[in-house]
Order: C-alpha cells, then structure tokens, then sequence
C-alpha cells in the first residue's frame, strides 16, 4: 500500500523521528514519549501531545538545535532502534523510513479480519473517538499489532472529531467543534497505483460521492480512514464526515453508509481481501449488504445464496443493552438513499427493509442496523458474560424457535491495553520487581503472585506519587475553569485549596447517560458533606464527563454536579472536570485510589474505565454489572447493592446509594486511613496486591483479542 505523507522539515540528523511521529507506538513508549517532551516542553503540552503538530510548530532554528544536542540525538536513536526491531518482529510489516512523499507499506501476511468501528481512540491527538467504544477498539487495534493477530481498521476520519465542553454561568453544557487539519495529524493519505490520492465513490440520491482514503499506523496494525471532505463534492457531502455522532439523522445515515459500503469498496480498490469482516457495534452494519451484492454480481448467486455465503464471514459485537444505543433509522429517510442496492440485491423495498426488522415484533416501519448485523453475522457476542446473558435474552425474538439458553449469541470480556494505560511509576514497580517484558506476559498468571512481593513502601510510593501528579494537574484544570467563569481570587482559592495530594481520591469518569447514575452519591447530601469535609480523613471526589450535545437529559446530570460541586458545604474537594478526554481519563485512572462505577445493572454491557484504575493501584467500587460481575472478589474491591434484579428503579436506586455511602463510611474510608507506625495503609495495600493480580492478567486486550482471533478470525 502506498501512502503520501507531507511531513514537516526535520534537519537530517532527526530524521528517524519522522518514523516515530508517524506511528502510533510511541503512545506506549515511555521514552518515545519523553523524547518529544525534550524537544520542547511548551509546545509539546500546546500541540495536546501530537508529535507532528509539535514539529511543524518548532522554528528551523529549533529543530536545528535541538539536532546538535547529544543527548536528543542519543535518545532517538535508542526509541527508534527499539520501535524498528519491535515492528518488524515476527516479520508481518516491513518497515520504511515516513518521507516528505511517496511511502510503501508492505505486508507479508493478508489482514485476517477487517475490524469496522465508528470511532477509533488512539490518543487525544486524534480525536475520533467519543468515549468506551472508540477507546476499546483503539486498544483492539494496539494488541492485534502486539500478538502479531493481522487485522486491519476501517473507520472515519471526523474533521472536527466529537466537541469540546465547557459549562455556561448556569452550569449547562455548551459544545465547540475545532477544526483537526489531516496534514497536522500523525497520518498519511493512501496513493493509487496511478499516484494520485486514492479515492472510492459511492451512491447518493442524484449524485455521486467521492472518499478519500488516510491511514494511520499503530504499531504493525494499520487504520484506513475514511474522508469526504473533497473539493469535488457538494458542500452538504463534504461535512459527512465533520462531526462524530452528528445529531442530525441523515447526516447519520451518511456517515454509516460511507464507513459499511465505503469501508468495503476500499479494501477492495486496496486489494485487501479479509477473511472476517468484524463489525465493532452496528454502525457499519451496510456493509453486509455490500458484500452481498458485489457477491451476486460476481457469481451469478440469489440473494439468500449470497447472504449465506457471506455470512459465514461476518463477526458482530453488540455493546449496549439500553435500547436507545441501537441505532434505528425512518423508512422514509432511508429509501431514497437504497434504490439502487434495493436493485443490485433484486429484492422488493418491503423484502429489503424487512432486514432491518426485529422477528416476531410489529413492524413500524424503522430500520434497525442490529437486526441487519445479526441476520448476516455467523458469529455475535456481547462484551462480557453478563452482557452475553442479557443479549440473549434482548434478541431471542430473532430466533423464536429456540429457548433462551440456546440462542447463538456469545460474549468475549472487553479490556484494556494495560501499556497505553499505566502510569510511569507503578510501571517502574512492575519493571523491577515482576520482569522486564512483564507487557509480553499479561497473562501470566505465575508471573503475576510476583506481586506478592513488592515491598509495601514501594507500592505506596508509587501510588502516591501518581496521585500527587493528578492533583497538581487537577488543580491547574479547575483554576483555569474557575478563572474563565470571572470569578474572584478569593473564591478561586476557596474552591480549590481543598484539593490534598495526600487525600482519598476517587473518581467517576465516564459518559453521562442517565442509567449511569452519577449523582447517586448526592442522594444522601448531608452525609457526604460529614466525609468529604472532614480534616482528620479527607475525601476528594473528581468527575468528568460529556452528554451527547441531543442528550438533555445528561446534560441535567452535568448541571446537578456541576452545581453540588459549586456547593460551599462541600468544601472544594468535589471537582467536575471539563471536556474530558484519553488524555484526562489517562490522568485520572493512574491518579484515583478508587474508581467508582454505579450504572443501574444490568444496563452496563461492559465498562472498561476501572480495568484501568486495577494495575494502577486503584481499587474498584462497582455495582453488580458489566465487567465487574467477574472481576469481583472478596479483596479486590467493593460491590455496590444487588445486582441484576426486577425491582422498580426508584427501589433499586435507593438501597444502591445507601448501600454506597454505607460502604464509604464504614470500610473504604476507615481502611484508606488506618495506619501502621510507618504510616503505610497496610490493609489498604493487601487490597492493591489483590486488585493487581486478579484484575491484570484476565482484563486485557491481549487476552480478549487472542479470543476473538481463536474463537472468530480463524
């Protein structure tokens, strides 16, 4: 595959940092990392950690001198050497030097499986990603690249991502879109074989639509993103792919049509023939029909032929039980758009939209993508054993035929790329006492009663220096929130001199979606003021998050925080964050000592936030839902309530925050200050080794793709 790439000018001794910034690796490599914070450590905080906006922002005089610096020039040549012997291991990539022009990227093996998501989250300096969904499939991606699993991602390239938040003088949500130029990001753009950029065309009511092809390297995986931003496009065409997410539902329907059928006719303009075709949720779920009918064409095949035939293909992952997350679209809306796939599959319009039909339900005449993906996927699972469960029983309608327990639907547990997620320090831990290729070994579970051996002063260390670094950034964000609000400097004090590096922190940091239930803590307001404001045993409690901008009902939740946060009783130590993004959430899980999760079960189909707290010390306190029903044990954390049960919310919800607060008060709390001579939280810390070793090893992406790889891809 050849790729363009109009890289910025480095002096010849830097070139090797031209490979670097491009690819995604150096997310994951300290040194990589450090090494573009000593280029310049302004620019590189003011570029939000992207490697290429940092160089195209030095001066020539700058790159030249930082060129002349010894040790720059050393430390380049350790991260390159390291990133090229990593990336070529296995043999899957040859690699080649990122130039100002033409590149090859060759690969030795056919991708296995083309992994299809909306959203993809690397690094806050891309950001295509809203939140959990992108941010699983950007670690898909990074541990297909580390098992050597050959997968390739189709996805969008949004120009102005999701939004940026900042609350208004009443405390409600306001959204921002900025501009992400594609030439300023750590991406190339794909090249045809007559040089020129590569693009597709599809099929619009009166028109046609023309994409462009990016693509961005994490590692040896590699993202095709999708782009309409073409001059040759009608303005309206052009801003398909300006926002991710875009409320307005054709615009929606748009962007799924360009990354299903868009999504395919690239691969095949590539040459990429993918033996799965991995749908990550159902936004890309036209391209079921897509393959279909090239297939007919092809073959000469029936339409029930076909879908059979390529069904065998076909891999889906539902995420989400709540019924609103599965993406429904108005008849009328979308015939106009399918009169000619109507043609090429040579069904009747009532045969066609009866695909996006759920069994056994009255039709009104909506077009469901879920329905669509699992009429055409030989394999579906949900993302965690309970989450298989509930699909099971949400989806038997298709497969009226047979009782619950046998209706096909599997899970395969989310989790994490403990490497994009762990903080400096307790990595250094990890390094020196379990091993120093510990990262190759995550599921080593031998490896992992190492734990057991770690000093409990340098355990703690490393925690409380994790989280004195997120209360110093924590402080400078609130101030800089607080002083854009006018407010006095007196009040600007009062409202953030609570904050104690030394305090029990915790966090809730996720979506605000309604069955999340973020202000289940305030239910019981005067007796969190007597926790939090205590000076013997302080509490801190951060929280971050975005509403979908159509969302008023998160944004209601935003508000009451945002305002019980401005609440004098509370002393300063309850901080809504704004805009949150990789880069808090990286911050905020190294930092909190216990991540707090409360969704009302069994709306959580996963969650993947507190996985990363676990291998950073932290410790979880969770409702019976997601994830966390098999993550449980007697040690590693705290249960909040029931679990799944059919009580009225309003009952559930109650007992669930007392529940909480009886937790916080008479265990989580009393244990965090319950100190030895030494003043280390010795039972405190018997909990952080159980944490670690139960949670890491199973709760990783490294495990979860090498399932999908055994179970699905081969």
């Amino acid at each position: 595959m050849k790729t363009y790439c109009h890289a910025p000018w480095v002096p010849e001794e830097l070139e090797p940092i031209l490979d670097v910034a491009y690819n995604f690796w150096w997310n994951t490599d300290p040194q990589a990392r450090l090494l573009f914070h000593q280029l310049s450590p302004g620019l590189w905080r003011l570029s939000n950690h992207n490697p290429v906006a940092l160089l195209r922002r030095m001066t020539r005089d700058e790159l030249i001198a930082a060129s002349a610096r010894l040790e720059i020039r050393s430390e380049l040549f350790q991260v390159h050497d390291r990133m090229r012997r990593t990336l070529e291991a296995g043999s899957r990539v040859k690699v080649e030097r990122v130039r100002r022009g033409e590149n090859d990227f060759h690969y030795d093996r056919e991708p296995r499986a083309a992994y299809f998501s909306a959203e993809f989250g690397l690094h806050e300096s891309l950001p295509n990603y809203s939140g959990g969904l992108g941010v699983l499939a950007g670690d898909h991606i990074r541990s297909a690249s580390d098992l050597g699993v050959p997968i390739i991602g189709i996805g969008l390239l949004y120009r102005f991502g999701y939004f940026h938040q900042s609350f208004s003088l009443d405390n409600w949500q306001e959204e921002r879109f900025s501009p992400n130029g594609a030439h300023n990001q750590p991406i190339q753009q794909v090249i045809a074989d007559d040089g020129q950029p590569l693009t597709i065309e599809l099929n619009l009511p009166g028109r046609k639509l023309k994409v462009q092809v990016w693509c961005a390297r994490i590692g040896r995986s590699t993202l095709l993103l999708l782009d309409t931003y073409m001059h040759e496009n009608w303005q309206e065409d052009r801003d398909i792919t300006a926002r991710l997410y875009d409320a307005d539902r054709e615009i929606r329907l748009k962007q799924e049509i360009v990354l299903g059928v868009g999504g395919v006719r690239a691969l095949e303009a590539l040459g990429i023939n993918p033996y799965r075709f991995h749908m990550n949720e159902g936004h890309s779920a036209f391209l079921v029909l897509e393959r279909c009918a090239s297939l007919m064409k092809r073959k000469g095949l029936g339409f029930e032929q076909a879908r059979l035939e390529t069904r065998r293909n076909n891999v889906f992952t539902t995420h989400t039980p709540v019924s609103a997350g599965h993406e429904v679209f108005r008849r009328e809306l979308m015939e106009p758009y399918f009169v000619p796939q109507v043609e090429r599959l040579g069904l009747s319009p009532d045969e066609f939209f009866e695909l996006g039909h759920r069994t056994g339900t009255d039709h009104d005449g909506n077009f469901e993508m879920t329905s669509l993906a699992i009429r055409f996927a030989d394999h579906i699972n949900g993302v965690s054993k309970l989450h298989g469960e509930v699909s099971r029983r949400q989806w038997q309608c298709m497969w009226p035929e047979l009782p619950e327990d046998r209706v096909p639907i599997g899970h395969v547990t989310n989790g994490i790329h403990t490497g994009a997620w762990i903080g400096p320090e307790m990595r250094q831990v990890f390094d020196h006492y379990l091993a120093s290729n510990w990262l190759d070994r995550i599921e080593d579970r031998a490896m992992w009663e190492r734990v057991e051996s770690i000093p409990a002063d340098d355990l703690w260390e490393a925690r409380r220096r994790q989280r004195a670094r997120l209360i110093y950034n924590v402080r400078r964000r609130a101030q800089h929130q607080l002083i854009v609000r006018n407010l006095d400097r007196d009040t600007l004090q009062r409202k953030t001199s609570g904050l104690d590096r030394d305090a029990l922190t915790i966090g809730f940091a996720r979506r605000f979606a309604t069955y999340k239930r973020a202000t289940l803590l305030f239910r019981h307001a005067d007796r969190l003021r007597r926790l939090v404001g205590s000076d013997d045993r302080p509490v801190q409690i951060l929280f971050a998050g975005k509403a979908h901008p159509a969302d008023d009902a998160g944004k209601r939740l935003l508000q009451e925080v945002q305002e019980l946060a401005l609440d004098p009783g509370f002393r300063g130590r309850i901080i809504l964050l704004e805009d949150y993004d990789i880069g808090l959430a990286r911050k905020l899980v190294q930092g909190c000592d216990v991540w707090l999760n409360n969704p009302r079960p069994p709306k959580e189909a996963s969650g993947t936030s507190g996985m990363k707290v676990c291998p950073n010390g932290g410790l979880t306190c969770s409702t019976r839902d997601g994830w966390w029903v098999e993550g449980e044990s007697p040690l590693n954390g705290w249960t909040i309530g029931r679990g799944w049960t059919d009580r009225d919310d309003e009952t559930v919800d109650a007992e669930d925050a007392d529940s909480l607060m009886n937790l916080l008060e008479n265990e989580i709390v009393p244990l965090f200050y319950d100190r030895d001579a030494a003043g280390l939280p010795q039972g405190w810390i018997t909990r952080m080794r159980a944490s670690i070793k139960t949670v890491t090893p199973y709760f990783s992406t490294q495990r979860m793709v090498r399932e999908y790889a055994e179970k699905y891809y081969s």
